[in-house]
């Protein structure tokens, strides 16, 4: 329970703090969120947040965003431990672990700054959402984490 309340504190801290960026909170929020709707993304989507509200995720004007390879490597780490669960069925809370550390791993090495930065937070937050309850040994849970994880690609390159 330790390791929840442990991962649940440090997710919510690197979602305050970001990826490594300094960020200033002094008016900007709402410029930013101003700019952002007079200026054109291209196609929006909408993605689901496990029966909550939706987040929106926007390409650059019809294009995806630029990523960071370790943010890459870390979703493409993340479908591999879930097919390798799929696979080969083992212990669901080495599993469950094993996905929000490199959740964690994501925030911690992301040097992504602007409006890419933003786009890769709309996209994340539902993983976050998704692992309150999550129960890797759970199918029908762990390809809904699958599928998710597998429109990475739509939105990033």
């Amino acid at each position: 329970m330790n390791h929840k309340l442990a991962f649940i504190a440090g997710a919510l801290a690197l979602f305050t703090f970001g990826c490594n960026q300094q960020h200033e909170h002094d008016g900007q929020a709402d410029a930013a969120a101003s700019a952002t709707s007079d200026h054109e993304h291209g196609e929006d989507a909408k993605v689901e947040e496990g029966g909550s509200s939706t987040t929106t995720v926007t390409l650059d004007n019809g294009q995806r965003w630029k990523a960071n390879p370790e943010t890459t490597s870390g979703v493409a780490n993340m479908v591999a431990l879930i097919d390798k669960q799929t696979a080969m069925p083992g212990d669901a809370k080495a599993l469950k672990a094993a996905l929000e550390e490199e959740f964690g791993l994501i925030f911690e090495r992301c040097t992504m700054t602007g409006e890419a930065h933003e786009q890769l937070h709309n996209y994340l937050i539902p993983i976050h959402q998704r692992f309150s309850g999550f129960d890797a040994g759970d199918a029908t849970q762990l390809a809904d984490m699958k599928s998710y994880l597998g429109t990475y690609g739509n939105y990033f390159e």
